[in-house]
């Protein structure tokens, strides 16, 4: 007989990614997670307050994964564009990942610890405290926004119109990372 996950926060988010993942972002429903999980959907509620809350623990494990594939030996441009890179590959490893982000509010821990985490390293290379909460919160809305427009095939032409998609990005990241880089010297 197969034994039921243990029902709490990381057993619900870990579903929600599942289904994300199988089914993308309009099959992700609380009702679907709970059938998962072989109970009823009430239950839920006494591990995630609604569904905002639910993704924004999503979006928390997404952020942490990513965070996990930078190398923080990097700095300044060399540093943003592999953040922006390790982002895009999220978004590209996890179905409709970038739809998700692009609706939650961030969880307190990816305000106070993961940001923070981003904006002590960025800092620790020469940027002021307010640039380098400009330059992670620049990279995370170029990734989003180019994960997003690129998975309307339709746009491809305008766009990138005869360039590799990847080729594309990655010129694209290190011009952005480049003139964020040089706010370094902006104290």
């Amino acid at each position: 007989m197969e034994k039921k996950p243990t029902l709490d926060a990381t057993a619900i988010r870990e579903v929600g990614l599942a289904i994300l993942q199988q089914g993308g972002f309009d099959a992700l429903s609380l009702r679907k997670i709970a059938d998962c999980l072989g109970v009823q959907t009430p239950a839920l509620y006494w591990y995630v307050k609604n569904r905002a809350e639910l993704y924004g623990l999503m979006a928390e494990a997404l952020l942490r994964e990513v965070l996990a594939e930078v190398d923080f030996g990097l700095v300044g441009r060399d540093w943003l564009v592999d953040f922006g890179r390790a982002l895009r590959r999220s978004h590209l490893r996890r179905r409709d990942s970038a739809r998700l982000i692009a609706f939650v509010a961030p969880t307190d821990a990816m305000v106070t610890e993961l940001a923070e985490r981003i904006d002590t390293h960025l800092v620790s290379g020469g940027m002021t405290a307010p640039a380098a909460r400009l330059a992670q919160s620049t990279i995370n809305s170029f990734t989003l926004g180019w994960s997003l427009f690129q998975n309307n095939r339709r746009l491809d032409g305008i766009m990138i119109e005869g360039i590799d998609p990847e080729q594309a990005f990655d010129i694209a990241l290190n011009a952005v990372a480049q003139g964020l880089s040089g706010m370094q010297e902006q104290r």
